[in-house]
């Protein structure tokens, strides 16, 4: 979030009081992973290993083998899904072979495709199945086998059709820093049956060492991951946290990553996590964090064998389409060191983009081409206006400066790409000759803090301007934004009165909560959106419990939040949020 430093030298090297001075160190080792090609209806991802037809998992086990690191499930579509594993093999100069079953009944009688596969170090021992040819709406039930070694038993599902208008339910999560605390989270959505996804927007692991950024846990390695290695080795022990995969076996995940996947504050050609030459070069770097992904996460890549690109559109049945972005690695220019004035809303540098012209077209033009009631787009940082105070900079050094920027506003977020903000802004309005666009629900994680605004070009500006809004009934909105709060990653260093500042200065801004911890519940109706924000009474041990905290609706063709806390009517609910 904040603006990017460069680390000097390993010794000088902490985490500040940015939001991002975080996570470093996971895993459990393991060389590198084989392909997987499947047959019977599933692909394989890109740089897979044909399989032998005649591989019969069953006959005469090889070597010992064991799924440590569980089952998951991503990405579904309305006749497929991504199924996942990874093997942890005795032996690991050998590949392995084996196959997943995939079944329609839970007590796994009723047989639907049985998938081979054969993977090896090349890939990490993971395996990674596009099962295809499934039918929309479905729960499924899958179990991997492998040298007479049976996985933990997995459920995933399918979503609607285009033609059904069936209402969904997904959580929605981001920020898990193993270092500050237990997936109490995770836990507590696993415990839910109502669910049909996960939608993960970013920092599903952290790159810090062990008490670099938070002490309650240790990381696997205990070091800042800088390698191939180090980067299997994080996602190896997130995989084994109890409640993470517990979820996994429950739902199917759809996720796109952040900056800490990487490296704290990344984008395209750097981090401020990064020291170049003392952590080796950042485009090794970035390509192992991206590969690492690739291997340990049940995502489809857009473009088989590409793995700088993982923006991409799935449907969501006949009532939504999801559009995830990647406003970190692709295309982001480096952030701005002094951001622009708060007083001038959206007038930043036009030659600075936080995804580009190719990502720009896939968003706005898969907007426009939709054809369901609803348009939700995962993106990764803030995209609404904070602003301090209109017109006049934030001269005062530390905490809040190190967070907001210079100039009072997040660097590390929109705020620092205001032309292009408002570029989009003006294709939702039709205001660049297009059509305009409806019922855009931006969902967005990385602060570890609650916030709820309309979008509009600029918050303060009267109604009877162009680019005006109105607070009190949301004219001048045209998409809303839902930022989630971590699962446990600790809230932004900002003081409770420079957040009522930000709240007084930022009408479109109708809830902020800093200090919780949990995850949101996102329910699409045909008539409405609803986001409710619950959050677990512990992160420092493993149980408690949740409560609900807030939660928001939207009303179909409103384009802004209309209503607030229970018992609290109308848009008066919004400001006292």
């Amino acid at each position: 979030m904040s603006a990017p430093r460069r680390k000097r030298t390993r010794a000088l090297k902490k985490p500040g009081l940015t939001r991002r001075a975080f996570l470093r160190g996971l895993g459990l080792g393991a060389a590198t992973m084989a392909g997987a090609t499947a047959l019977s209806g599933c692909g394989s991802d890109n740089n897979s290993t044909p399989v032998d037809a005649r591989t019969n998992p069953n006959e005469v086990p090889t070597q010992k083998v064991s799924f440590l690191h569980s089952v998951a499930s991503g990405d579904p579509t309305a006749n497929s899904v991504m199924l996942w594993t990874r093997i942890t093999p005795e032996n690991t100069n050998r590949s392995v072979a084996g196959q997943v079953d995939v079944f329609k009944d839970e007590a796994l009688t009723q047989t639907v495709k049985t998938l081979p596969f054969q993977t090896d170090a090349s890939r990490d021992f993971t395996v990674k199945l596009d099962c295809t040819g499934l039918e929309a709406d479905t729960i499924y039930f899958y179990q991997f086998l492998s040298n007479g070694v049976r996985s933990p038993k997995a459920r995933t599902r399918t979503m609607p059709s285009t033609a059904s208008k069936r209402a969904l339910n997904l959580g929605v999560v981001s920020c898990s820093s193993l270092g500050h605390g237990f997936f109490n989270a995770y836990a507590q959505l696993a415990k839910r049956n109502d669910l049909d996804a996960i939608v993960h927007l970013g920092d599903y692991i952290y790159e810090y060492g062990t008490n670099e950024y938070g002490s309650v846990r240790p990381y696997e390695p205990a070091n800042e991951i800088t390698t191939l290695a180090d980067y299997r080795m994080r996602h190896a022990q997130y995989k084994r946290d109890e409640d993470l995969a517990a979820l996994h076996l429950k739902f199917p995940f759809i996720t796109i990553w952040d900056d800490h996947e990487s490296a704290d504050n990344s984008y395209t050609e750097g981090a401020n996590n990064h020291t170049e030459g003392a952590e080796g070069k950042w485009v090794d770097r970035k390509a192992f964090a991206q590969q690492a992904y690739d291997e340990w996460m049940p995502i489809r890549l857009p473009e088989p064998g590409n793995r700088n690109k993982i923006f991409r559109h799935i449907p969501l049945g006949g009532l939504a389409d999801l559009f995830l972005l990647d406003t970190r690695l692709y295309d982001r220019d480096t952030p701005a060191g002094t951001p622009i004035n708060p007083a001038e809303g959206n007038t930043s540098s036009t030659d600075r983009h936080m995804m580009g012209e190719e990502q720009y077209n896939f968003l706005i033009n898969g907007l426009r081409q939709s054809q369901t009631p609803w348009k939700l787009v995962g993106n990764q940082v803030v995209f609404h206006q904070w602003i301090l105070k209109p017109g006049v900079n934030n001269p005062a050094p530390g905490p809040v400066n190190d967070v907001l920027g210079p100039s009072g506003l997040n660097g590390d977020a929109w705020d620092s790409y205001g032309a292009e903000r408002q570029r989009i802004i003006n294709a939702l309005k039709g205001a660049d000759g297009g059509a305009a666009v409806n019922n855009v629900v931006i969902l967005t994680g990385d602060v570890h803090s609650a916030w709820v605004a309309d979008i509009t070009d600029n918050p303060n500006l009267p109604i009877s301007q162009a680019g005006g809004y109105n607070p009190l009934t949301g004219d001048g909105s045209v998409a809303v934004e839902f930022v989630v709060t971590s699962v446990t990653s600790p809230g932004l260093p900002i003081p409770d009165e420079v957040v009522q500042a930000i709240r007084l200065t930022s009408p479109h801004i109708k809830h902020v909560k800093m200090s919780e911890r949990g995850y949101s519940l996102l329910k699409v109706t045909e008539d409405k959106v609803t986001c409710e924000y619950w959050a677990v009474s512990t992160i420092t041990e493993r149980g408690g419990s949740e409560q609900l905290s807030a939660s928001f609706d939207v009303i179909k063709d409103s384009n802004r939040i209309q209503s607030g806390l229970p018992g609290l009517p109308g848009p008066l609910a919004g400001l006292l949020g």
